[in-house]
């Protein structure tokens, strides 16, 4: 068990500090990623709206 010091050297880049930065870091990527992932989704329904309302008349209605 290792105890907790007040050497700052020791508590900056120690063991624990670099695990819960990683653990930050980590949160923060994967926190990027969904919002891309979220931006991306909204982008390619835009793009499905904009193809429709771009399609021509005669594909959509049918012939009579």
């Amino acid at each position: 068990m290792r105890l907790a010091t007040l050497h700052l050297e020791s508590a900056k880049y120690g063991d624990v500090y670099r695990a819960a930065r990683l653990a930050l870091l980590r949160q923060q990527m994967v926190r990027h990623i969904k919002r891309t992932d979220r931006s991306a989704q909204k982008v390619e329904q835009a793009l499905v709206r904009l193809a429709e309302a771009n399609a021509p008349v005669e594909r959509l209605a049918p012939h009579q």
